[in-house]
C-alpha cells in the first residue's frame, strides 16, 4: 500500500482519471498505471515486471 498520504492521493487520482478515459474510449482500450521500479501494492497499478505479463494474458 501507499506509505505518503500525497502520493495516495496522487495515484487514486490518476487511477480515477485512467478509468473515466478508458469508459469514453473505444472498446479495447485499456489504462494501466505502471512504475518501473516500484511496487506500489495497490490495486490497478503494477510493477513493470507484472505488467508486462499482462499483454499476453489478454
Amino acid at each position: 500500500m501507499c506509505t505518503a498520504e500525497k502520493v495516495c492521493s496522487e495515484l487514486l487520482d490518476k487511477l480515477h482519471l485512467g478509468r473515466a478515459w478508458q469508459k469514453q474510449a473505444e472498446p479495447g482500450y485499456r489504462y494501466f498505471l505502471v512504475f518501473q521500479d516500484k511496487d506500489i501494492s495497490t490495486n490497478g497499478v503494477y510493477p513493470m515486471s507484472e505488467f508486462l505479463k499482462i499483454p499476453a494474458e489478454l
